[in-house]
């Protein structure tokens, strides 16, 4: 249901935003730019940006935006720099988002709903608080858009896919979020460098590619257990049914671990079902700020090292991130499972703290928008 309602949002979407720009079909006439000074500003600042070879996508241009209009003040702080907004003015400057290079499966409705109900019977023996839920998810920390909105066509950039492993664990009332496990390729990245992991504060493990194998994995169940056996707590563990998650035999006497279904963790995992992408979104932002930053601050950086973070950086980035995601997002990612009735009074998520959808759906969006537009009525 919530995915045709968001196809439905975008629809709307579109329309408004055609509506605007042309009326129930007739032709218009240009509507008078509110604030030309920003305009001209952020157009420049775009020119120069493609010169350099910055990749640029829309939310990039957006809070490049916000800044400026403070910097410009007058009529442009009444500018709200909505998505209408912003399509007319990529519209007016004839700015298009074009790839920079040319280079779950669904699980069937009775198979999830069979999946949830058997979950049901253990869910149901335990308080919300006492729910957990871990998953591991890739950062490419380093990566840049592999869109960007320009005048012509840029030549390509190879894209980074340097990357941690991030394992994090919350219960169902988001009262509880545990520390981040960091999984990486190097004993002592040279980044940290005369500190080891530990006294820089991170949970942090090697592995030859960086992923979770079943040696870290029980060695991080066993702490958990010894950790819950000492504050006299009894909790559920809901973990992905995958070779690395196996716990053989250990004799674990606080935590119970529960397998989710197969090819299910899209509908019944907490953490696939927005968490971790919202989690991601506060990252990229933060990772944009600093583009942009280091790009007007007149760094050296091209558009190959413009949107670099090294990796003590993106693990500290990722801690303080995950130490502030708001209960209310936790919390609504469980009921969107079902698989745990949740206490009432928990708030809603504030609108900038929702579930937070990856941003190629939108920019893919975007561009049905700006290829209507174009065509001459």
């Amino acid at each position: 249901m919530g995915k045709w309602m968001a196809i439905d949002n975008k629809r709307e979407l579109i329309r408004t935003i055609m509506k605007e720009a042309y009326g129930q079909g007739k032709r218009r006439k240009p509507l008078k730019v509110k604030a030309p000074a920003l305009e001209r500003r952020l157009e420049g600042w775009i020119e120069k940006a493609e010169q350099r070879g910055m990749c640029l996508n829309r939310k990039v241009i957006t809070r490049k935006a916000k800044k400026l209009r403070f910097e410009v003040g007058g009529p442009a702080l009444d500018v709200g720099l909505s998505v209408g907004w912003m399509s007319a003015f990529l519209n007016r400057h004839e700015l298009r988002s074009r790839p920079r290079h040319g280079e779950a499966g669904s699980a069937k409705p009775d198979v999830v709903r069979q999946g949830r109900h058997a979950r049901h019977e253990v869910t149901d023996l335990y308080d919300p608080q006492d729910i957990y839920n871990m998953d591991e998810t890739g950062l490419n920390y380093k990566a840049a858009p592999t869109r960007s909105i320009c005048t012509s066509k840029m030549p390509g950039v190879k894209k980074d896919k340097t990357r941690i492993t991030l394992a994090l664990t919350t219960n169902a009332d988001g009262s509880d979020s545990l520390p981040v496990l960091f999984i990486g390729r190097a004993v002592k990245p040279r980044c940290f460098g005369k500190k080891t992991a530990e006294q820089h504060g991170f949970l942090y493990r090697k592995t030859n590619k960086a992923w979770m194998n079943s040696k870290v994995y029980q060695e991080w169940l066993l702490n958990l257990d010894r950790e819950m056996r000492a504050a006299q707590r009894h909790i559920l563990l809901l973990v992905d049914n995958v070779s690395s998650h196996a716990h053989g035999d250990l004799v674990l006497t606080n935590v119970q671990v529960e397998s989710l279904p197969p090819n299910t963790t899209t509908h019944l995992q907490p953490l696939d079902a927005g968490i971790i992408a919202s989690f991601k979104a506060r990252f990229k932002s933060l990772q944009i700020d600093q583009a942009i930053d280091r790009f007007d601050a007149g760094e050296d950086v091209d558009g190959r090292t413009v949107y670099k973070v090294d990796q003590l950086q993106a693990m500290q980035w990722s801690q303080e991130l995950w130490k502030t995601t708001p209960p209310s997002t936790i919390a609504h990612c469980w009921q969107k499972t079902g698989l745990a009735v949740l206490l009432r009074g928990i708030a809603e998520p504030d609108a900038e703290d929702d579930v937070v959808q990856t941003e190629d759906c939108d920019e893919d969006v975007v561009d049905v928008m700006l290829r209507v537009a174009s065509i001459q009525l």
